[in-house]
């Protein structure tokens, strides 16, 4: 499938979840071992849809949270336990939207950011996810509207969003303090490009 959702949970393991499938939105996810392991499809919980984004938060849990719903964009989301169990939909808050990223931030704090809106515009708003899972409302966008990026999280407690498309591919980044705070463009370093993925490293 096309177009899902994927973050860690438990401190070593993630989890892949909904998407396309060439037919049809999906929901059903799957859970990745600490050895790297995929299982097999869990049911669906929730809302199926897909271009939506994933982080996680807590220290140890993770949240599917915006995306297209097969009518329509949401912003419902979908938090996931410790031990990789998809809650269902939580009403959304902020602006609805699909081709959006996500990474976490501070340790146990979350952001989902960019995308494009129910209007068909492009959109550089964020919204923090608290260290309970809370999605908060939208924060002003800062720096260049864009959808298709990617977002990951580096220096422990710090993230960035990176490239995407804001009318042709890009590859400008915009950094993430510790506390939430999204920078103004950082001038793209490498080949310009949408619809990557991202993660750390270390």
């Amino acid at each position: 499938r096309q177009g899902l959702g994927a973050c860690g949970y438990g401190g070593d393991k993630g989890i892949f979840g909904f998407g396309y499938d060439g037919s049809n939105n999906v929901g059903m996810t799957n859970l990745v071992s600490n050895s790297g392991v995929v299982a097999s499809d869990v049911t669906a919980v929730g809302t199926v849809r897909s271009d939506l984004a994933a982080c996680e938060y807590g220290g140890d849990k993770g949240i599917f949270g915006f995306g297209y719903d097969d009518s329509s964009y949401t912003a419902v989301t979908n938090l996931v336990s410790n031990a990789g169990v998809v809650a269902t939909d939580v009403t959304g808050v902020g602006t609805a939207r699909q081709y959006l990223a996500a990474c976490s931030y501070g340790y146990d704090k979350g952001i989902f950011g960019f995308g494009k809106d129910p209007t068909g515009s492009l959109t550089g708003v964020t919204n923090l996810v608290s260290n309970v899972g809370v999605v908060a409302t939208d924060v002003t966008a800062v720096g260049t509207a864009r959808r298709y990026a990617a977002a990951t999280q580096y220096g422990g407690d710090k993230g960035i969003f990176g490239y995407g498309n804001d009318g042709s591919n890009t590859a400008m980044t915009s950094l993430v303090s510790n506390t939430g705070v999204v920078s103004s463009d950082v001038t793209g370093v490498g080949t310009a490009r949408a619809r990557l993925a991202a993660c750390s490293f270390n």
